[in-house]
């Protein structure tokens, strides 16, 4: 046989105020999710697929002319390169 059920006063799982601050904080993401919505929708005169820009390939006559690099008369002037390996200092 089952125990008797007490009959306490019934306690709600949460409180009046959480639950009214929640159901707001709902009823507020919504009606700003709306109200962008609205904002950024596009007219109602526009056409519904966007149109396609014109591109523009460049052509021979319009690409820049190469310019020579500036000399600088204080870089040295040799470029070879020795062919032997630079000696390593020796270990003190």
């Amino acid at each position: 046989m089952t125990p008797a059920r007490r009959r306490d006063t019934y306690q709600p799982k949460r409180d009046r105020h959480e639950v009214l601050v929640a159901v707001l904080a709902v009823a507020g993401i919504v009606l700003v999710t709306g109200i962008l919505l609205w904002l950024f929708a596009p007219d109602e005169g526009s056409d519904s697929v966007p149109s396609t820009p014109t591109v523009t390939l460049p052509t021979a006559t319009s690409l820049p002319t190469e310019t020579p690099l500036p000399t600088d008369s204080t870089l040295p002037t040799d470029t070879t390169v020795p062919t032997t390996p630079a000696t390593e200092a020796p270990a003190p």
